[in-house]
């Protein structure tokens, strides 16, 4: 399989050769975005918006946190980017997991792709851990029970 795949890609067959592109472009896009965040972090903070929900409501909304996550995820510190949003820490892992498996897919069985299947089940299971984190993380013994 994976050698036909190759020979339609070479023979130049676009939707073949645009899929690898596309597959191969993804990670070398998001590592150059995270040196140039990374080489330039102090001159970039001032850019990032502070939480519009934070600053009307006070309270801390689903996202709150994710741009302190992200940096200390590209410096290492995994227990840091989790203390800051662990929500925003699962949605990167699943997304890595689901990004994996579609390329896979395309290289190992060209003809039969994996999608992952989006169900009203899952969109509202999704929702309601939405819903629930944003409640927890606002209550005044959040920090204090789960960290």
């Amino acid at each position: 399989m994976k050698n036909r795949y190759l020979s339609r890609m070479l023979a130049g067959d676009r939707h073949y050769r645009n899929a690898f592109l596309l597959a191969s472009a993804v990670p070398l896009v998001s590592a150059a975005a995270a040196a140039v965040i990374l080489i330039w972090w102090d001159a970039l903070v001032p850019l990032f918006p502070a939480c519009p929900i934070r600053y009307l409501t006070g309270f801390n909304c689903l996202s709150c946190g994710a741009t302190r996550s992200t940096l200390a995820l590209l410096k290492g510190d995994i227990v840091t980017a989790v203390w800051y949003n662990p929500l925003y820490v699962l949605f990167l892992c699943l997304t890595a997991y689901y990004y994996a498996r579609v390329v896979i897919s395309l290289f190992v069985r060209p003809y039969r792709h994996y999608s992952p299947k989006i169900t009203n089940r899952r969109i509202l299971a999704a929702v309601a851990v939405a819903v629930f984190f944003t409640i927890i993380r606002n209550l005044p013994f959040y920090q204090t029970v789960f960290f």
